[in-house]
């Protein structure tokens, strides 16, 4: 009896399964007749007359999404999603009007970030850079380069990069504001790059960068600052307002006794008087800073370096400044110069094989962002994340000299104001091999709440986009110009080695948060062009440890129990990544 159950139960499964498969195959055949009927009208309509492809074009948009709702196994979404955008961007073409434009790029922008391997995703992002020709120049410069960063593959590469070059030389030609017109502008970022070993000009050939012109009036250079190490040094320029500026390097010349040398331009620029004209450096490094109105619309700065390696020129914003960091040839280990809050322990660090191709970790830098001036986010009931990230830093500092045995050196001790720029540099002069910064998030939507990591490079969503500019002080609309740039300035970074620390520390924090607490949200790893990591030549990461704006989380961040558990986790976190680099550094030494 129950055989005979058992049989038949299996035989109604069978029915069932067949008939159900008989039906996906009648679904799957019919979605294929829907499509392939939605697309030969979509061309069809192509050849109508204006008037009347208009009002054809929208009828396949409807049918096109509707199509998306049947198409439940997404067999045809990339090609749907493709064709929606391309019915409202040739809608355009045919009636200009905005908001068919902003549907092109949504439908676009949603098949290149949801379906990226899709062998229409590079066409998407290189019709991106279409759309913006006109309106924005330095916005399709950046579209057409993520076509190369996004799809190193993909068919649409070469037009792209074709594209991306001659939009480089007409903004960086003097005339480009005239070619563009008024409605558009140069990028509000620059980068140039130079190597004094192998120039790809002759080194008395200036090289230009080009960056927003005041159209009227001159800009003033109103403070030079620098920090210097034995190896690095990093020179910030402050200028009132965007500039034009040539870069030219010049080559030593022992015989005459002349070093390495850089020169910076600044077009349309006047000097504040209180700057000195020669700025002695007591550094092994950079030796000397000269300053000169060059003529009366040119300002010059030149800087004398020993041994000079490389160099990087980029830009930032709010306030305006050049940033010029410059590598040296040296290779042997030396203690770099510190600020005034910095107290590291005694002791030199070996210099092993290992630890010159960044396998052993023996520095880190804790940065807790913001401090004086900068209060950074404030939450409802009037706390600063500038006050609750030094308190984790301080705790992190301790526990990572307790746990790891490295040399652990925090930016700011107490609440002081730092520029962005000053706090990679400390990193950077110190040697450190790891810098990881420590911020509070924060939204207008005070429900959100979650912790989540960040490593420099471009953003891919609009929220990372919002998180980078809400840090940066800026616009998102800056951070978009500011991806630009990134392209070549991570050429030099140690982006995998960033997301692998990135991909460990959050994986510890939310784990270790979660033995202790409810409703612990993990956010994730995400990258983002942040300008607190920019330049920073070691893994770096940016950790949003809680939603200070959201009650529930502003709490947490004031429990000292929450604090040590928060730490706990990145502590443990760096630990595993340290002991990842130590097996590494092992296989490398056995020989």
């Amino acid at each position: 009896m129950k055989r005979g159950t058992s049989t038949a139960r299996f035989l109604l499964a069978w029915i069932m399964l067949l008939a159900f498969g008989r039906h996906a195959v009648a679904m799957s055949s019919g979605i294929d007749q829907m499509f392939e009927e939605v697309r030969k009208n979509y061309y069809a309509g192509l050849s109508l007359p204006q008037q009347q492809q208009a009002a054809a074009l929208k009828e396949r948009i409807q049918e096109f999404n509707r199509l998306l709702t049947e198409d439940r196994q997404g067999r045809y979404r990339d090609k749907c999603l493709y064709l929606i955008g391309q019915s409202y961007h040739r809608l355009y073409d045919a009636t200009p009007t905005a908001e068919y434009l902003k549907q092109a790029q949504q439908y676009y922008r949603q098949l290149v970030h949801e379906l990226p391997k899709s062998p229409l995703a590079d066409d998407a992002q290189y019709l991106l850079g279409i759309i913006y020709l006109e309106e924005d120049p330095s916005q399709a410069y950046l579209e057409f380069v993520k076509v190369g960063i996004y799809f190193p593959q993909g068919d649409m590469r070469p037009r792209a990069e074709e594209k991306a070059e001659q939009l480089k030389t007409l903004l960086s030609s003097q005339k480009a504001t005239d070619k563009i017109g008024s409605t558009s502008s140069a990028p509000a970022f620059a980068f140039a790059s130079g190597s004094a070993a192998s120039p790809s000009l002759p080194s008395n050939t200036p090289k230009q960068a080009v960056s927003q012109e005041k159209p009227s009036g001159l800009n003033k250079l109103r403070d030079i600052q620098h920090w210097a190490g034995d190896n690095y040094t990093r020179v910030a320029l402050y200028v009132s307002e965007p500039v034009n500026f040539q870069r030219h390097d010049l080559p030593a010349e022992p015989k005459i006794g002349l070093p390495d040398r850089i020169y910076i331009d600044l077009k349309n620029c006047t000097v504040n008087p209180s700057i000195a004209s020669n700025i002695t450096v007591e550094d092994r490094f950079l030796k000397r800073m000269r300053v000169a109105q060059y003529d009366p619309t040119q300002v010059r700065v030149a800087l004398d370096i020993e041994d000079m390696k490389s160099y990087k020129i980029f830009s930032l914003a709010d306030p305006y400044r050049l940033i010029i960091d410059v590598q040296g040839k040296r290779s042997e280990p030396a203690t770099a110069r510190k600020p005034e809050e910095v107290i590291i322990p005694k002791g030199s660090q070996t210099s092993t094989l290992a630890r010159q191709l960044g396998l052993q970790v023996g520095c880190i830098v804790i940065d807790p962002g913001h401090g004086g001036k900068d209060k950074g986010a404030i939450s409802p009931n009037g706390l600063y994340e500038k006050d609750i990230v030094l308190a984790i830093a301080k705790r992190l500092k301790q526990t990572l000299e307790r746990t790891s045995g490295c040399q652990v050196i925090l930016t700011r001790t107490d609440d002081r104001f730092l520029s962005l720029e000053e706090r990679t540099a400390i990193a950077n002069t110190n040697r450190a091999d790891l810098f990881i910064s420590i911020h509070t998030n924060a939204h207008e939507d005070r429900n959100l709440y979650g912790t989540e990591t960040y490593f420099l490079n471009l953003s891919n969503d609009k929220e990372s986009a919002r998180v980078a500019a809400l840090e940066n002080a800026t616009s998102t609309r800056k951070i978009s110009d500011l991806e630009s740039i990134l392209k070549d300035i991570m050429l030099n970074t140690k982006i995998n080695e960033s997301a692998k620390l990135a991909k460990t520390v959050q994986r510890n924090v939310i784990t270790n948060l979660k033995k202790t607490y409810d409703k612990v949200k993990d956010l994730g790893v995400k990258q983002a062009p942040f300008y607190v990591l920019l330049g920073a030549e070691m893994p770096s990461i940016l950790i949003e440890t809680a939603f200070i704006t959201n009650k529930h989380e502003e709490r947490r961040l004031l429990d000292k129990n929450f604090q040590s558990r928060l730490v706990a986790g990145i502590s443990s976190g760096i630990g595993a990544y340290i002991q990842q680099m130590k097996q590494f550094a092992n296989v490398g030494g056995a020989r």
